[in-house]
């Protein structure tokens, strides 16, 4: 069976959002009917109401997430309603609805709805004036902004919704997910930090690097490289310069406290040579273990003899080789599995890494 789709609309209660937004909100509801999907809001009045209309008139089905726990606080036009009794926090339920979102004038709950939406980058079009943010706040390749929608151009705006769900439909990582700490640094000045929007830059030019193609292409849009920016990818700094990155994933079954290593890349050729990757698995590694988890894998390419360099000089074993294991440019390659457990990191540090003060 067939997974139906759906947007989340946020926007103002009434009297938070004026007549134009309104009949923005009834026009997209519609259109988003008329492509098949279905309507997630708050479902109580203002532009939840207005979507409602123009979703059920266009034969969509629309849900609404109830602050309180009345039935009666749904709006007609609304299929399903849910009274959540969660007030304020039933935002976090509406932010992992639909597979994309679409936020309209408001106020501070739908501010706080817009800024949930682009910490976790979900698909987010966002139409109309925002007095609250500033255009940095948007700089994310997951959101766009259109500053003087017209209910006209409805068809296009969702054509443009669609674009960037289609964008981030690579996997991405669920709130809350990092296991070790960021903003850290040792005691050479190599550091660490989550990814930030501001990072693309730096993703755009490592996948640039003829080096780094030759192990893992992947095409350098914001589309594609918007799918590191999540909280187990992490910036490798050199004395607050971002140079590279680090990401990596966990066992989905809680009991193997395993992490593996997916990716490890310094940007520029200049930087290469000085073991800045090296250190800074180094430092992942000993915040690994130091938050109990007991193994870390890596799978290099059995050829990319600069990886297995800096893996083995953290203290990674070759546990075996696993054949024809990923594609590359049409051609499978075979890679190797190596492993790490705490009492093999090489110049374990007596205690754990220290923050970091700053980025500068």
């Amino acid at each position: 069976m067939t997974r139906r789709r759906a947007i989340a609309v946020l926007g103002g209660r009434p009297g938070n959002a004026g007549s134009d937004a309104l009949l923005l909100a009834e026009m997209i509801g519609k259109e988003l009917a008329r492509r098949g999907y279905g309507l997630v809001s708050g479902g109580e009045g203002g532009v939840a109401a207005a979507a409602n209309k123009g979703c059920q008139a266009g034969g969509g089905d629309t849900l609404a997430l109830l602050k309180w726990n009345r039935l009666s606080d749904a709006e007609d036009g609304t299929t399903w309603a849910l009274p959540t009794s969660m007030d304020l926090a039933r935002s976090n339920i509406l932010n992992w609805c639909g597979d994309g979102m679409i936020a309209f004038e408001g106020r501070y709950g739908t501010l706080t709805e817009i800024g949930l939406a682009l910490d976790t980058g979900r698909p987010l079009l966002v139409l109309g004036n925002q007095p609250f943010l500033t255009a940095e706040a948007f700089a994310a390749p997951t959101c766009r902004v259109v500053a003087d929608p017209r209910p006209e151009d409805a068809p296009k705006l969702v054509d443009l919704l669609e674009t960037l769900i289609a964008a981030g439909e690579q996997a991405s990582v669920r709130p809350g997910a990092a296991v070790v700490e960021d903003d850290q640094v040792d005691a050479s000045g190599i550091g660490l930090r989550r990814a930030i929007p501001e990072d693309l830059e730096l993703f755009r030019r490592t996948f640039a690097d003829a080096d780094v193609l030759a192990w893992r292409a992947l095409e350098p849009t914001d589309g594609v490289l918007s799918r590191f920016q999540h909280e187990r990818c992490l910036v490798i700094l050199d004395h607050h310069r971002p140079v590279g990155f680090l990401e990596y994933g966990t066992e989905p079954d809680p009991e193997f406290e395993h992490l593996r290593v997916e990716a490890l890349a310094v940007s520029d050729k200049a930087d290469r040579g000085r073991e800045i990757g090296t250190r800074a698995l180094s430092l992942f590694a000993a915040s690994v273990f130091a938050a109990g988890r007991h193994r870390i894998t890596a799978a290099p390419n059995a050829d990319n003899a600069a990886a297995l360099r800096c893996l083995e000089k953290v203290g990674f074993r070759q546990a075996g080789r696993m054949r024809a294991y990923e594609r590359h440019r049409g051609a499978w390659r075979d890679a190797l599995l190596m492993d790490l457990v705490a009492g093999d990191l090489a110049g374990r540090p007596s205690g754990p890494p220290r923050t970091a003060v700053g980025h500068g």
